[in-house]
């Protein structure tokens, strides 16, 4: 029997995605792929699962597929290092990955040089996947693989059965409409009622679903949605606070100021007594999310600056 090979080029290892964004804000959003995330500077806040946890320089974090989650930074110059993988990418040689889902968002070790050894694997792999030298798609996969392996041997994890797979899939999607609502009205007064309606639910069923899946009130996140908008108006324009509070949709300064300190530390005018404002004509399309990704060069860089700084090693 005659057998015939091909060469197959590929431009980049087929699922695996990894980049460095200076991270302000990203809305509520899934993916099917794991995604790992190693804070590099700064402080952010996730919200998923019933809960908040707030990350410092050096943490590492874990999300599973379609698991919602939504990052604030509560400080300026927020760097993160994102490594998303599919669980297909095991599937052949651990079946069990398609199902597999971790406990909680934050890797955590009793053994230090656990965490120290991961910090060092993402760190690897993130260079070599950007330098893309001869042959880096097997160090790339060395490397994660060996991430896997301590992940599976120091984190809490469970499977789950198709059906539950099914419905997380079917929580996602009345998510995301939900979420794509919200985006539509947040600067107008929205009600849950409004949505339930939509949705065919009942109220209480809709407030015990989104506190399930982000960990926080409906009217909590839509005062967030809002801080968020405000907070890049203020950041990036020249117009008013009154102006900016009418545009998006808070009663008056009063609260915006409160809600600002409680989140940030600080108000709308006392950040801008300290900064310089960009002219408007510089600011961003993307009013939904505050991200700059980094380019190869940069990022390998950042990658440098990081392997030579405590608490990475």
């Amino acid at each position: 029997m005659r057998e015939e090979y091909e060469i197959i080029e590929h431009s980049q290892v087929e699922d695996l995605k990894i980049f460095l964004v200076d991270m302000t804000y990203r809305r509520p959003h899934m993916h099917r792929e794991f995604e790992i995330c190693m804070v590099l500077s700064g402080v952010i806040t996730i919200y998923t699962n019933k809960k908040n946890r707030t990350f410092r320089k050096g943490d590492l974090i874990l999300f599973n597929p379609r698991q919602t989650h939504e990052i604030h930074a509560l400080t300026e110059n927020c760097i993160l290092l994102s490594v998303q993988v599919t669980s297909g990418f095991y599937k052949r040689i651990y079946p069990e990955i398609t199902s597999l889902e971790f406990d909680d968002i934050a890797v955590s070790s009793q053994k230090e040089e656990e965490l120290l050894r991961l910090r060092g694997l993402f760190l690897r792999l993130a260079k070599t996947y950007f330098q893309k030298e001869t042959g880096y798609e097997f160090f790339c996969m060395g490397y994660l693989s060996e991430a896997f392996g301590i992940l599976l041997g120091s984190q809490s994890w469970h499977l789950i059965s198709e059906r539950e797979r099914t419905e997380r899939y079917t929580k996602g999607k009345r998510m995301s409409r939900i979420l794509d609502y919200v985006e539509n009205h947040f600067t107008e007064k929205v009600l849950l009622t409004d949505i339930a309606r939509q949705e065919s639910l009942s109220v209480y069923y809709l407030s015990h679903f989104f506190k399930e899946l982000l960990g926080l009130s409906f009217q909590q996140y839509v005062a967030l949605r809002r801080l968020e908008r405000a907070r890049k108006m203020v950041e990036h324009t020249n117009r008013s606070i009154g102006e900016i509070c009418m545009e998006c949709g808070f009663s008056d300064s009063r609260y915006l100021n409160k809600i600002y300190k409680e989140q940030l530390g600080y108000t709308p005018g006392e950040y801008r007594s300290s900064h310089e404002i960009y002219p408007e004509k510089k600011e961003a399309q993307d009013l939904d999310n505050t991200q700059m990704f980094y380019s190869v060069q940069d990022s390998l860089e950042l990658l440098e600056i990081a392997e030579n700084t405590r608490p990475f090693f």
